[in-house]
């Protein structure tokens, strides 16, 4: 028992130390390659801020923290994701995760998000690209496909009821204009519950791995540090509220707070809010005070218990200030 506390202590502390080298080390903005994957996946995470790092259960965890996807033995979990995203794209995500008990729980995760038809724009060749150029607006070269796909491989490991610890390897592809890119990366995890008011540590890094490269330009991908807390914050015999914070420090942004909580009623209903402090910060001109663009979110889902099976249903509403608001749903059941 104290060889995993101390396990998940020095990972914590790991993930501290990174998050601290990262800050230096500022990449700007815009220049992160399979930006895909900041998207959030789930329904539930984003309805609380995406301060997901402490949930487990769930098959969706596939695309946060790897170890949250432990499931009970010979127990199936399948999630599947719409995303109704900015600038008319669909954002899809899939994920199923089975128990094997002592041997651990492993998941697979796709994530899929492309547009097909988009008007095209050749006048001027990447640097380093010798090939010829086509010509704009000249038949089946006025228009050119895009589209972005993970596929992840993930496995969690419960070694005792409080601690859980987790990795995941996954294959990246970007395609655009007949051309494309692929990496694989990676991400690490670790949950510790504790036994005071369902207090709970996390810890994950994310897209540990190689840049994409299209035209002889590598694109570093989005690595991200994040450690996170939850707790019950106040419970009765028929509803509980549980608080939600996460750390999160991007390579290509300051540190970001995300913070979000869930209400409970009978096991049957949840309502959940959240809000990202200092996500994608602009200036206004009004004010000219700093706004986060991807603030607010808010959701709620039920689940229900079908011929013994259990299906959980949610939907998020996430409000931007310079795109169009975005609304998630989630379907989950449990084998």
């Amino acid at each position: 028992m104290k060889v995993y506390k101390v396990i998940s202590i020095s990972l914590i502390f790991m993930l501290l130390i990174a998050s601290v080298v990262g800050a230096g080390q500022l990449r700007k903005p815009g220049i992160n390659g399979a930006a895909f994957l900041k998207i959030g996946v789930g329904a539930r995470m984003v309805a609380l801020g995406s301060a997901a790092s402490t949930i487990y259960g769930d098959p969706n965890m596939v695309f946060w923290n790897p170890a949250g996807i432990t499931v009970d033995e010979g127990k199936t979990q399948i999630a599947l994701n719409y995303n109704s995203w900015i600038i008319d794209l669909n954002h899809n995500a899939a994920a199923i995760t089975h128990g094997f008990g002592n041997l651990g729980t492993i998941g697979i995760g796709v994530i899929y998000m492309g547009l097909s038809g988009l008007t095209a724009d050749r006048d001027i060749a990447p640097p380093g690209y010798t090939a010829p150029v086509p010509e704009t607006a000249t038949g089946q070269y006025d228009t050119y496909d895009y589209s972005d796909i993970a596929v992840t491989l993930a496995y969690s490991k419960q070694f005792t009821d409080k601690f859980r610890m987790g990795a995941s390897a996954k294959y990246i592809r970007e395609s655009i204009d007949g051309v494309s890119a692929s990496a694989v990366a990676f991400d690490f995890g670790s949950i510790y519950q504790t036994d005071f008011h369902q207090l709970t540590f996390g810890a994950r890094i994310n897209n540990v791995g190689g840049d994409l490269v299209f035209y002889a330009i590598g694109s570093p991908l989005p690595l991200n540090f994040s450690i996170g807390a939850s707790a019950c914050l106040a419970e009765s015999e028929n509803s509980s509220i549980t608080g939600f914070v996460d750390l999160t420090k991007p390579m290509d942004s300051p540190q970001l707070y995300f913070v979000g909580g869930e209400w409970k009623v009978l096991d049957l209903l949840a309502i959940r809010g959240g809000y990202k402090v200092g996500y994608s910060d602009a200036l206004d001109d009004r004010t000219m005070y700093k706004q986060t663009d991807e603030g607010l979110s808010f959701g709620g889902g039920m689940n229900f218990n079908v011929n013994n099976y259990k299906l959980w249903i949610d939907y998020t509403f996430t409000n931007f200030n310079v795109f169009e608001n975005t609304h998630r749903f989630s379907l989950r059941f449990e084998l």
